[in-house]
């Protein structure tokens, strides 16, 4: 039994004797130091794919909103707001190079961890592609825009030349009306001037003093004054409105010349005589004047 006992401690005295060399030899611990070097780029190639992923999920949502803001930008285009919708489109050019940034940054940094994911590498690839698009498409709705602003110049530049004509034309239209009614100013008193006629109805008395017919003597009767008369003293008129006087007495007498069938006497309700014109270019043919004597 003893002797048992004795074999068995000089058998784990043995054990831990080559454990020992084992652990010390060189082959174990470049072993365990490879290990621990592949520990750690696990880690890191860990951490590296997490960013990656954080980084493609940046540049998706970023080309989301891209898509959003294309439809505001399509809106404002529509409704005429070309100043904030270019404002919006250089915002989105600075976005799409933020993420181009990015994605250089993103490759270069697969490229140094030897990442070689082929889905990862199609998925930044599928990025790279969608921004090229989208590049290419703002650049040309950039230009429609600039065109648009143009166009829109242009009209407003036509718009102020069309109101300076109509002001000119306005103002030239006011001169011709102006115009215009000085000469129906001027017609009209040409006209009155053709068709004026000068009454003077009054006792014999106050023609004489008016000077408008003669005093007369005891062998002379009384008559026009040839040597001419103030106009004012008689009431103008015109003869195309003329057609009935009244006399305003029952005796008259015509001092001027008229033609007997151009008129006749007749007699009112109030026992009156009335002038009835029936001819007026006859009545007036002779003389411009109308001169009555009345008692």
């Amino acid at each position: 039994m003893k002797t048992n006992w004795s074999f068995l401690a000089m058998s784990l005295l043995l054990g831990a004797a080559v454990s020992c060399n084992v652990e010390r030899s060189e082959k174990y611990q470049a072993l365990l130091a490879e290990r621990d070097s592949l520990y750690t780029e696990a880690v890191a190639a860990k951490g590296g794919f997490d960013q990656a992923l954080n980084t493609i999920n940046e540049i998706e949502n970023a080309l989301e909103s891209v898509r959003a803001q294309e439809n505001i930008i399509m809106m404002e285009n529509q409704e005429g707001n070309t100043n904030k919708a270019v404002s919006e489109i250089n915002a989105i050019q600075q976005t799409l190079q933020e993420n181009r940034n990015k994605i250089n940054d993103l490759e270069k940094q697969l490229a140094a961890q030897g990442a070689s994911s082929k889905a990862l590498q199609q998925t930044v690839s599928r990025l790279k592609k969608q921004l090229e698009e989208k590049d290419t498409y703002i650049a040309s709705l950039k230009d429609e825009l600039q065109q648009s602003r143009q166009q829109i110049a242009e009209l407003n530049e036509q718009v102020t030349d069309l109101s300076q004509n109509i002001d000119e034309l306005n103002s030239n239209l006011d001169v011709m009306n102006v115009q215009n009614a000085a000469q129906q100013a001027t017609i009209q008193n040409q006209d009155a001037m053709l068709n004026a006629v000068w009454i003077a109805i009054g006792p014999q008395q106050t023609l004489v003093e008016k000077g408008i017919v003669s005093k007369g003597g005891l062998f002379q009767a009384s008559a026009i004054n040839k040597e001419g008369f103030d106009k004012s003293q008689f009431v103008q008129s015109d003869k195309r409105e003329l057609v009935n006087i009244p006399l305003n007495t029952k005796r008259p007498k015509i001092m001027t010349t008229h033609p007997e069938s151009s008129y006749q006497l007749t007699e009112s309700e109030e026992g009156n005589i009335v002038l009835q014109i029936l001819d007026k270019d006859a009545f007036w043919s002779m003389s411009n004047y109308l001169v009555v004597s009345i008692k």
